[in-house]
């Protein structure tokens, strides 16, 4: 499965660690806490691929592959559903 930004958003590394989405046309913005800023890079970093993104943070983060996959799957259909991130056609 592939995933990338929906129309328009763009997204800001803050210092705090934070990305803040936001995207032309909408007044609503939204803010990923840090674990998900880094999932937010590995899926930019990897073209949106997911699974190439769920093996880098898993190798990184020293951790279970299926505990990213669970975690990276729940996050992007919640950003999906709000229209920040939509499946590649």
């Amino acid at each position: 499965m592939r995933i990338v930004p929906g129309d328009g958003v763009t997204g800001t590394a803050l210092a705090n660690g934070q990305i803040a989405l936001r995207a032309k046309g909408r007044t609503d913005r939204f803010r990923c806490t840090p674990l998900a800023a880094t999932m937010w890079f590995a899926l930019r970093h990897n073209d949106g691929f997911v699974d190439l993104a769920i093996e880098a943070l898993a190798h990184s983060w020293g951790t279970d592959r299926e505990k990213v996959r669970v975690v990276m799957e729940a996050w992007s259909r919640k950003l999906i559903a709000e229209g920040w991130l939509k499946p590649a056609q």
